[in-house]
């Protein structure tokens, strides 16, 4: 399939709440106006994120959690925890709609209407283990792998009985971090396991288009030797390709880490978390040119976000300005963009994901109006066809290093043409750049910036000659639309210029 450019992700069970007033909608209840609304956002396809029936007993783990429950006081001050918390999304006990959400039978009809304006569904699959209450814990045992009688009274393992007496399977981990106490892990080393796992993934194909994987790299030979000690066979080659042969176009999202994006993609995956720039821009160190010096196919094959259901919400993590300068760089990059829900109205609390119930926040009107600017640009057909090109800055005078923090791309597709800018430092910065328009002779370039409603108009020679400079305040983005047209014989400065962007006669007086 032609990879989602915008997936929204949705955190189902609280907003289906939301919408029902405290008790769950159906998603078949869910209204047409809040479809449409995603269809004219330029979404392409929708993550529900929870839909599955969660475990009970995980469930019961979660409400008696120390370290949980300090986290579900801190979203909730009234919090109630019998009706509040539930099983994470993440212990899947049975791969079915849960009924309060209406069911298999709401979903198709979801997905229908979802189908109807063009865009995909997308569900979780959760590769590395199960929910301690799964069904195939009690069925199928030795699908899981097996503890020590000791583990039981630890963490690292839960007892079952079984028709050959008492079982100890182990819990659900990655090498790096102690059990998730609410799961059982899958062995991969058993072929049944792997069989019975590519079944399901063939009948999740046929109830949406895609499925986010989660922790996609835990089920990796290399990963399961270096956590539990031995080699399975691979399991994601042919559990993508005996999925695809009876539906060709379904996608597969890995949630990735530690590098082993390349291994997946290689494997069949159409899409591989990249958080790298995520971590950059909350952490450092800053962004630079060479971060996102790759050819566009690679960027094509990524997914960037600035939150998700892991991550805090990043409007608790820096300041607007720079959240409004990451959001226009990297969702303007040619990659596929994973906006989580209330991140566009500038929503600030992250719910565990054991949580059925948010604080309600106030929408951030900057936000909304930010996001709605950016948004309109990003879906015009230059950004989604268009030939990408990162631009490169020079020094606008000796001894000005400055024009290193400024990061420039551009999109062109027949007379569309589009150039973005961000200035990536908390100081004013310089530069001049070539924005590669070819022979301007006789042409001036119109330059309109959707973010701020300026305008610019530069002549052509000049910028064939000299470039663009740019001097931009800390934190500040342009996202232009250009137009190359007659030269006119009009001033050269419109009405609405300030002194943000001058041209070059007023950097020659400013800085000779």
């Amino acid at each position: 399939m032609t990879t989602p450019a915008f997936i929204l992700e949705v955190n189902t069970r609280v907003w289906l709440r939301r919408l029902g007033g405290g008790t769950p909608l159906p998603l078949d209840s869910v209204a047409d106006s809040i479809l449409d609304t995603w269809k004219n956002q330029g979404f392409d396809a929708i993550w529900l994120m929870g839909v599955w029936h969660a475990s009970d007993e995980g469930a019961e783990i979660a409400r008696n959690h120390e370290g949980l429950q300090r986290e579900f006081r801190d979203t909730l001050s009234d919090l109630k925890p019998q009706e509040d918390i539930t099983g994470s999304p993440y212990a899947v006990a049975d791969y079915r709609v849960r009924e309060d959400l209406g069911g298999n039978e709401a979903l198709a009809g979801f997905r229908e209407r979802l189908r109807k304006r063009g865009l995909k569904l997308i569900l979780d699959f959760v590769p590395n283990h199960t929910a301690i209450d799964h069904p195939w814990v009690f069925e199928h045992p030795e699908w899981y792998v097996q503890g020590y009688p000791d583990d039981k009274y630890n963490s690292r393992g839960f007892g079952v009985e079984s028709d050959e007496g008492e079982r100890v399977i182990c819990h659900g981990k990655d090498p790096y971090f102690p059990p998730w106490t609410d799961t059982a892990q899958l062995d991969y080393r058993n072929p049944d396991l792997q069989e019975a796992l590519r079944d399901l993934l063939k009948q999740l194909a046929d109830i949406c288009d895609g499925v986010r994987c989660d922790m996609a790299m835990l089920v990796l030979s290399e990963v399961f030797v270096r956590t539990w000690g031995s080699h399975p066979e691979e399991f994601w080659p042919r559990a993508i390709f005996e999925t695809r042969a009876a539906n060709p176009d379904f996608l597969f999202m890995a949630e990735v880490y530690w590098g082993k994006d390349k291994e997946l993609l290689e494997m069949g995956f159409n899409l591989t978390y990249d958080k790298v720039p995520l971590d950059h821009a909350v952490h450092g160190p800053l962004w630079d040119r060479d971060l996102f010096d790759l050819p566009e196919s690679e960027h094509r094959r990524r997914v960037r976000f600035l939150e998700n259901h892991d991550e805090p919400r990043i409007a608790s993590r820096i300041d607007k300005n720079r959240a409004f300068a990451a959001a226009s760089w990297l969702f303007s990059l040619p990659t596929t963009r994973l906006i989580y829900e209330g991140q566009l109205e500038g929503a600030k609390v992250r719910p565990p994901v054991q949580l059925l119930r948010a604080p309600e926040e106030p929408v951030d009107e900057t936000v909304r109006d930010f996001y709605g600017k950016l948004l309109e640009t990003l879906k015009v057909p230059v950004i989604r066809s268009g030939i990408w090109a990162l631009l490169e800055t020079r020094s606008a005078w000796q001894g000005n290093d400055s024009h290193t923090r400024i990061l420039g791309q551009a999109y062109d597709l027949y007379d569309e043409h589009i150039r973005i800018f961000v200035n990536w430092a908390d100081h004013r910065s310089q530069c001049w750049i070539d924005i590669k328009f070819g022979d301007l002779h006789g042409k001036e370039v119109v330059l309109r910036d959707s973010l701020n409603g300026m305008t610019y108009v530069r002549d052509g020679v000049e910028l064939m000659m000299r470039g663009l400079y740019l001097d931009l305040p800390p934190w500040h983005a342009h996202v232009f639309k250009c137009e190359v047209r007659e030269q006119s014989k009009r001033p050269r400065f419109s009405d609405s210029e300030d002194p943000g962007l001058p041209d070059a006669e007023m950097f020659s007086k400013r800085f000779k």
